[in-house]
């Protein structure tokens, strides 16, 4: 049902439907003039008819020649078809004596049970010899042409149709199941999957087939563009992290012949750090590299986010905060146990490591992560800023840290198929990561 549902909502099915009501328009309008036209024949036809007829019944411009002429047809003929009356000095004579509509040429519904007369009639009328002469033919022919009309409209439009909409329901279900198999390779070259690619369409080439094939050469030239990128990045890590690290080893050894430990101490400080920057960002990489997939399993959330709560709950009461853990129907989960768990241990590290003492809450529902602090929060204008590599607030510039932490925990929940939000805890922060793709 929601198949069909969304098939009405495509492009080719509004324009079927467009055409179908222009068709319907264009016939209506055309059975209109057709009706119009053959309606006003057969009435022209008719006012002829009647109008000799009164010539004739008039001919001696006589009242009783008049009135003996209307009697002696009126005697013979069929009141079903003919109408005959003159009202004349004399009175009315003829085969319906009953009341008149008013005009010349009229259509009018008459009847009179004692002459067998109800129906509908086509009456012409004329003053003649002092006195009004009427004569009235049946509507049947009227009566027969709607008949014909209406069965046309019936049998012939409406099929045509029904037939119209058919085809371009068949028609929209295959270009809605083209669509569908655009939206999801889309969907996976925004997750980062560069290596998606479009099936070969059946049937002859079309619009939906060229716009595919400029999607796949978008992706393989991005593919292309992004591992070379990667592969930069990762030769330059590992080209600067074998000389930092030797770096490292000489300040140590530095430290045991120098007297003075303590600019020895704040070197070694910064090669750490350095070295640690390089790691974070080969890691980076190495994630959005997509090889951590083929580690995926199931994983319950809960008993993930009970680990991680247990873990740095004795930090968290060093440093003054109060850490509450809320699991509400946890779900389980398709990924990788170590990086799920290192987005949980890098958002708790931020709510521990930049706000004040006071209450974190981690919360679990159902395949949804939220850790929201009571700190200062990240302004609107940066929370898109924030999960670059390296970029940090400048009221975080003197604490701990290499700006690595929100680009390491983006990168790994798009490697789940999440999303990760930041929004205002008022006060405070509030990172949402939703797994709802990835859910089991």
């Amino acid at each position: 049902m929601n198949r069909w549902r969304a098939i009405w909502r495509t492009t080719p099915m509004r324009l079927t439907l467009r055409l179908v009501a222009l068709f319907v328009l264009v016939s209506l309008a055309t059975f209109a003039a057709a009706w119009w036209q053959s309606n006003k024949t057969l009435l022209d036809a008719t006012e002829t008819v009647l109008e000799q007829e009164i010539a004739e019944l008039s001919a001696s411009q006589q009242p009783d020649g008049i009135a003996r002429a209307v009697r002696a047809v009126a005697a013979t003929a069929d009141p079903d078809h003919l109408i005959l009356r003159y009202d004349g000095p004399n009175g009315p004579v003829g085969n319906y004596l009953g009341p008149l509509p008013p005009g010349d040429l009229r259509q009018a519904v008459l009847e009179d049970g004692g002459n067998d007369i109800d129906g509908t009639y086509i009456l012409r009328s004329a003053e003649v010899a002092g006195g009004l002469l009427t004569v009235g033919q049946d509507a049947d022919a009227l009566e027969e042409l709607r008949e014909v009309f209406v069965r046309v409209l019936l049998f012939a439009m409406l099929p045509t149709a029904l037939i119209v909409l058919t085809g371009g329901m068949l028609i929209a279900r295959r270009a809605a199941s083209r669509s569908a198999t655009i939206e999801a390779t889309l969907a996976r070259l925004t997750a980062g999957d560069w290596a998606a690619r479009l099936p070969p369409f059946d049937g002859p080439p079309d619009d939906l087939s060229r716009v595919g094939a400029g999607i796949d050469r978008l992706a393989a030239a991005q593919e292309a563009s992004v591992a070379a990128l990667r592969q930069v990045s990762a030769d330059i890590a590992h080209d600067l992290k074998t000389p930092i690290q030797r770096l490292s080893v000489l300040l140590d050894q530095a430290r045991t012949l120098s007297p003075d430990l303590a600019p020895l101490d704040r070197a070694g400080a910064e090669i750490e750090g350095i070295v640690a920057t390089f790691e974070a960002l080969l890691r980076i990489a190495q994630i959005e590299g997509g090889g951590s997939r083929a580690r995926f399993a199931p994983v319950a959330l809960g008993p993930l986010a009970q680990t991680m709560a247990d873990l740095y709950d004795p930090a968290a009461e060093e440093s003054g905060h109060r850490l509450t853990l809320v699991l509400r129907d946890p779900a389980t989960i398709r990924g990788d146990r170590t990086l799920l768990g290192q987005v949980i241990a890098n958002l708790l590290e931020n709510a521990l490591r930049h706000t004040p003492p006071g209450p974190v809450t981690v919360t679990v529902e159902g395949a949804t992560l939220t850790i929201a602090d009571r700190g200062p929060g990240i302004p609107d204008s940066e929370r898109q800023s924030v999960r670059r590599r390296l970029y940090r607030l400048d009221r975080s510039r003197s604490t701990p840290g290499h700006g690595l932490g929100l680009s390491l925990v983006d990168a790994i929940v798009k490697l789940h198929g999440g999303t990760l939000e930041l929004s205002d805890h008022d006060p405070g922060l509030r990172a949402t990561v939703r797994f709802d793709g990835a859910r089991l």
